[in-house]
């Protein structure tokens, strides 16, 4: 599955499902960074929908070319005003609708944000109804703060709070931060031919056998739209006191990637 968002979940979801035979195991191993990677696939979604859709500008009320672009002719976006605020519902309707980078989605996610859009900094909420992402529900309220930054930089902050249910039942919560720098690209309609990110923060996932794995991110993750991985950057995840350290590479557009689990270097491709 092609991803051209900003999304540290470039391993197929299908590891997601599978079930974490390592759970109760003191170290970490490769499925544990993997299940963690997943998750990012939709807080990443979610936070290019909320951007774009809070961007918002014209009285008219209609979508901005980004927000077109990637959400596809099956969403319905609905907006309630005030003078002062704005809540809008992007409704996906009730069977999968397929957004622009291939992945499925179902339900509503719902924003509150300032009728301010000229403001320097933003608060914006959202929360789900019935929302599915690649068949899995996904709950929980979250805020991102939109700011600019002194270098003219558009940057987002999400506080995650999510909880995911598979298919099959397993749940996955997952609470942190994630910092989302606008590097290139943000003065220039297009939105893969040249647009770039980096990504840093933190975050616990806890897997439903409950134990935690804590993920950093210790270089930023440097993602552009026009290549389906992640170019550079590293992730530092640890569970029961136990390192493993994700890289994805020194900025080539390439699938291939490492592991190092307890000094062992192993070489993944994406």
């Amino acid at each position: 599955m092609k991803t051209k968002i900003l999304t540290l979940s470039i391993f197929s979801f299908f590891l997601f499902l599978s079930c974490d035979k390592e759970d109760t195991a003191s170290s970490i191993n490769a499925t544990d960074v993997e299940s963690n990677a997943s998750i990012d696939n939709v807080a990443d979604d979610v936070l290019q929908i909320v951007e774009s859709q809070s961007d918002e500008t014209s009285v008219a009320g209609r979508m901005s070319a980004t927000s077109e672009k990637f959400l596809n002719d099956c969403a319905t976006i609905t907006t309630v005003k005030t003078a002062n605020n704005w809540t809008r519902t992007i409704d996906f309707g009730d069977t999968n609708c397929t957004i622009r980078n291939e992945n499925r989605v179902r339900g509503k996610i719902i924003i509150n944000f300032s009728a301010d859009f000229t403001a320097n900094t933003r608060n914006i909420t959202y929360t789900f109804e019935n929302f599915y992402h690649n068949d899995r529900l996904i709950e929980g309220g979250r805020t991102v703060v939109k700011t600019i930054l002194s270098n003219g930089h558009p940057q987002a902050t999400i506080n995650l709070n999510m909880k995911v249910t598979t298919t099959n039942g397993d749940v996955y919560t997952r609470v942190g931060t994630r910092v989302r720098e606008f590097t290139e690209g943000y003065t220039t309609p297009t939105i893969l031919a040249d647009n770039v990110f980096s990504v840093t923060g933190s975050w616990t996932t806890t897997l439903p056998s409950g134990i935690e794995h804590s993920a950093t991110i210790v270089s930023p993750l440097i993602i552009k739209w026009n290549c389906p991985h992640i170019v550079s950057g590293s992730i530092s995840f640890v569970k029961k006191n136990v390192t493993a350290l994700l890289d994805y590479g020194n900025g080539d557009c390439d699938a291939k990637a490492t592991i190092t689990i307890n000094g062992v270097v192993r070489n993944i491709i994406l």
